[in-house]
């Protein structure tokens, strides 16, 4: 809540499934811009090919196929929002280097264009990456690391945190209870059992099972 007052560029880390994406949320919805759009892009569900027009924009006839009067890019449509870009550690050191600009100039140049357009959005990245790693290999930009990591946010794994077990369980419970219109219960032994499970997975897994 005390990031989500800030402006701040928040960089969340932690492995798949332990909910980079409910938090990214959370900080949107608790920050002066929670009127604004919250836009999240899979930075690894988008070929890299089509990224670059994706992110930033096009201009019509940018490229066969592209559509005759452009798109807005996702940093256009997230104006006066948040920005989620998931998974950002997926990202090719040559759009590294396009995000590394609108960061430090809130400026993006849609592709084919040639006039950059001043955009007003505030950026939370999230990676279940080993960034580090990805430093000392050169596969991450140095100059980006230190520009998105203002606010580090590092999300525990669930087997880290056992003790959050039983009040998730009984959340999801509930929830697809409702949904699937069932009156489901869990024995105290189970959830004993489920404490005792490491979840690699996670959230993610600790939902799917319920």
């Amino acid at each position: 809540m005390k990031v989500a007052k800030a402006d701040s560029i928040v960089l969340i880390q932690g492995e798949s499934g332990v909910g980079k994406g409910l938090f990214a949320s959370l900080v949107h919805k608790a920050s002066k811009r929670k009127e604004g759009p919250f836009i999240r892009v899979d930075c690894s569900a988008i070929p890299e090919s089509l990224i670059e027009s994706e992110l930033f924009g096009y201009k019509g006839g940018a490229f066969t196929g592209a559509m005759a009067n452009g798109k807005p890019g996702h940093f256009e449509m997230a104006e006066g929002g948040t920005l989620f870009l998931d998974e950002i550690g997926e990202l090719s050191l040559g759009i590294q280097v396009k995000l590394l600009r609108f960061i430090e100039e809130n400026e993006v140049v849609p592709l084919g264009g040639t006039a950059s357009k001043k955009i007003d959005a505030r950026i939370i990245a999230a990676t279940n990456r080993d960034l580090d790693d990805m430093l000392k290999n050169a596969t991450f930009r140095r100059d980006l690391f230190f520009r998105l990591n203002v606010v580090p946010l590092k999300i525990p794994p669930l087997r880290e945190r056992s003790e959050d077990i039983p009040s998730l369980v009984h959340y999801f419970l509930n929830k697809f209870n409702s949904k699937f219109k069932t009156h489901k219960t869990i024995r105290p032994r189970a959830v004993d059992a489920l404490c005792r499970y490491s979840f690699p997975g996670n959230i993610r897994e600790l939902a799917n099972l319920i």
